[in-house]
């Protein structure tokens, strides 16, 4: 059985071949930044010189409370929205919205003219839908 060995602070150390073939792509990995940063001239201190936002690309994308507020707000409305739709509404609404059909496919389902299917759709998209009984919660207090 091979053995496989990695150096650790000027010391060789025993390891599994999971631990040596990670470390080493890890290695390979940093020298490949640390060439492609040296060909294409960049630095950390040229960056922030430059404005670059590095932490802001580093990070990951962080929700806002108010964005996920909102979606639900969005969602409850929708959610409503469809409940006032009659069944054949709903299901053209459904099937082209929510399943991913074309408006070609849903009208050769529904042996409809794709033409008839359009405009029943946009009809349906251009109701008037009352939200008079939604009251939007209070986020912040003046």
């Amino acid at each position: 059985m091979k053995e496989y060995k990695i150096r650790v602070k000027n010391e060789i150390v025993t390891v599994s071949k999971e631990i040596y073939t990670v470390y080493y792509k890890m290695r390979r990995r940093e020298r490949y930044m640390e060439e492609t940063s040296t060909k294409n001239n960049l630095s950390y201190d040229q960056l922030v010189e430059l404005d670059y936002p590095i932490e802001q690309k580093m990070c990951d994308p962080q929700l806002l409370v108010e964005d996920v507020i909102i979606e639900k707000i969005m969602l409850e409305k929708l959610m409503l929205a469809l409940e006032k739709l009659t069944e054949h509404e709903r299901l053209i609404i459904n099937e082209l919205f929510f399943n991913g059909k074309s408006e070609r496919e849903l009208a050769d389902s529904m042996k409809l003219p794709r033409t008839t299917l359009q405009s029943r759709k946009n009809s349906i998209i251009s109701k008037p839908v009352s939200y008079t009984h939604l009251t939007l919660p209070t986020i912040y207090s003046v």
